[in-house]
């Protein structure tokens, strides 16, 4: 018997395959790898062709696929699924689409469902097909968790969106807990029962000039909101949104009515603030007792960098004394200006600069702890993180920045992390070593031109 398995091991064509995989339980299969595979944000226009490919492997995988709803759970619709050449071949192919469809909704039960729905530019697709599965998981609304709209169209198309989830009753939304819509600005919007969601946590909006007039959005209910609109809007809602945890604020700089700032509001509850900087936005959220706040992520949109930056006084009005998170993206501040600004925050303990331009020796050198002419920046800092962007550049040498580590180790500081682009050869930065400090270069990648 030996000698005949030996003789297999011998031979390609009859040597056993050892595969480690097929031993797996069908809990860790179903439950753990299978999901890696159908992510998500891997499904795209594939999102049911993963789940065939798996099921055609063995009797085993299909099985379980088959009787895993959670693998099915997730559905994606977008308008380049109807978008075949010829008549013959678009109707073929939107044939099995729906069948897909209609089986992804069926397997899926009786879990929540997460739906996606992109209504593209590129390729418009059929209206008509693209309704029809629109009202087709609309019969899902009951089960629908999460619910994604993306539509870029400025016709009457993103809106036939909403009308058509207008006509699902109310209260049919019980198990939706996330909203995640974005629209042109110039859109005109309607409201629909999606909003009497009673378990409606997080919100994402980007549409509209005014949130507060096209959606009865239960409000105080939310805890993360992530919203697009003109300054004083954006602080109209989040004044509403009394039991936040985390929000994140785009300003928008569109010709649209903007809403009253409120003059004070208390939000208890709220940790995490995420802004595009502008006066108007920063000056009213200087308004608001935020006794919570801990993390704050301040950042310069490419597009807004030719506009006049408010002054030293205005960033001075955030609730800067409680914080222990602060980041600055893509910042153009000269280092002085930066650091009178961590003067401001002297309990952070995590401090994130991501961006070349408020980078530069002159900073380093500020952060340093051994200084005797000053007090020491962030006397709690524990990690930097420096994000130089796309390449690095000459900003900073790397004996200043070591200098300034060696410092900070004995008095805290324990990790560094570096993140950007680089080519040609790895920079020394990788090799910039302190003894006693983690230090994470995992986000350095090299850029090959071709």
């Amino acid at each position: 018997m030996l000698a005949k398995f030996k003789q297999r091991l011998r031979s390609p064509q009859e040597a056993p395959v050892l595969d480690g995989i097929s031993l797996l339980p069908s809990e860790i299969l179903g439950g753990e790898i299978f999901p890696l595979v159908v992510h998500e944000e891997n499904y795209g226009d594939l999102w049911h062709r993963k789940l065939l490919v798996l099921a055609r492997v063995c009797t085993q995988w299909r099985n379980i696929v088959h009787s895993t709803p959670f693998l099915w759970s997730h559905i994606a619709i977008n308008t380049r699924q109807f978008s075949g050449v010829g008549r013959f071949r678009r109707n073929r192919f939107t044939k099995k689409y729906f069948e897909a469809l209609r089986m992804c909704l069926a397997r899926s039960a009786p879990l929540p469902v997460s739906i996606s729905i992109d209504d593209g530019l590129v390729f418009p697709g059929d209206r008509k097909d693209f309704a029809r599965a629109v009202d087709l998981i609309s019969n899902a609304a009951v089960r629908m968790e999460v619910l994604r709209i993306n539509s870029r169209r400025r016709d009457d198309a993103g809106v036939g969106i909403l009308r058509a989830l207008e006509l699902i009753l109310t209260g049919a939304f019980q198990a939706l807990t996330e909203i995640d819509f974005v629209f042109p600005s110039d859109v005109a919007l309607v409201p629909f029962s999606v909003m009497s969601a009673p378990h409606l946590r997080r919100v994402k909006l980007n549409a509209g000039p005014d949130p507060l007039k096209f959606m009865s959005i239960p409000w105080p209910q939310l805890t993360h909101l992530t919203l697009a609109a003109p300054p004083l809007t954006c602080l109209a809602v989040l004044a509403r949104c009394s039991n936040l945890v985390s929000a994140v604020l785009h300003h928008m700089y569109i010709s649209l009515p903007d809403g009253n700032a409120p003059t004070t509001a208390t939000l208890v509850h709220l940790t995490s603030l995420r802004l595009t900087v502008s006066s108007t936005l920063i000056e009213a959220v200087g308004n608001l007792v935020l006794p919570a706040l801990t993390m704050l992520e301040l950042i310069c949109d490419e597009e807004d960098m030719i506009r006049v930056w408010p002054p030293l006084k205005v960033f001075r009005q955030l609730p800067l004394h409680n914080i222990q998170c602060l980041m600055f993206e893509r910042f153009p501040l000269v280092s002085a200006t930066l650091c009178a600004l961590l003067r401001c925050t002297p309990s952070v303990t995590e401090l994130k600069l991501k961006g070349r331009d408020c980078i530069d020796n002159a900073l380093l050198n500020a952060l340093r702890a051994d200084v005797y002419w000053s007090k020491p920046l962030l006397p709690q800092l524990e990690m930097l993180s420096i994000d130089w962007g796309s390449v690095l550049g000459d900003d900073f040498d790397l004996e200043t920045l070591q200098v300034m580590l060696a410092s900070r180790v004995g008095v805290g500081l324990r990790r560094i992390v570096y993140r950007g682009y680089y080519h040609g050869q790895v920079p020394a930065l990788v090799a910039c070593h302190v003894d006693g400090l983690q230090v994470d270069v995992s986000g350095v990648k090299r850029i090959i031109f071709i």
